[in-house]
């Protein structure tokens, strides 16, 4: 029987993966400069082979193929990781092939094509998908207490 062996760390999650992603944007102001930010957040398991841990494994592959950085350190540049394409925003996850079309706001995309920083957040926890903006927030600040997340920030190309 061959052997099979663990991905590396910083293997960027396949698509079948990243369909499990959910993405949260918004704008916040932070000593008068307004920084966008995009929140990756995975659902709760719903297949047979999905768990929390595999789940948890997956957006620490995600977070490391972006290069992102410990919760409790500053924010590491993680290069360029989003492209407008056609006005629309579009996420470099690491993936040799594939690339995330993220859904934004007019005002957040406005923000992003001028160059301002976007911090980029990884959690993972698993949460549900129809989270409200209170609960997403509140996940978050869980997941930042607890160090169960990665951050980093890029710039539009």
């Amino acid at each position: 029987m061959p052997e099979t062996t663990a991905p590396e760390v910083n293997e960027a999650p396949g698509p079948q993966f990243i369909a499990g992603v959910r993405f949260a944007t918004g704008i916040q102001d932070m000593g008068g400069i307004e920084v966008a930010q995009l929140l990756a957040y995975h659902v709760p398991p719903r297949l047979a082979h999905e768990s929390v841990e595999r789940i948890n494994a997956g957006m620490a592959r995600l977070a490391g193929a972006m290069n992102l950085g410990p919760h409790d350190d500053r924010p590491p540049y993680i290069g360029h990781r989003i492209r407008m394409r056609a006005g629309l925003p579009w996420l470099d996850y690491g993936h040799d092939t594939y690339r995330v079309r993220v859904a934004a706001s007019f005002d957040w995309v406005r923000l992003v094509r001028t160059g301002k920083p976007v911090r980029v957040y990884v959690l993972f926890d698993p949460l549900d998908a129809g989270a409200d903006q209170a609960t997403l927030g509140e996940h978050a600040v869980d997941c930042f207490n607890r160090g169960a997340m990665r951050w980093g920030t890029t710039y539009h190309v």
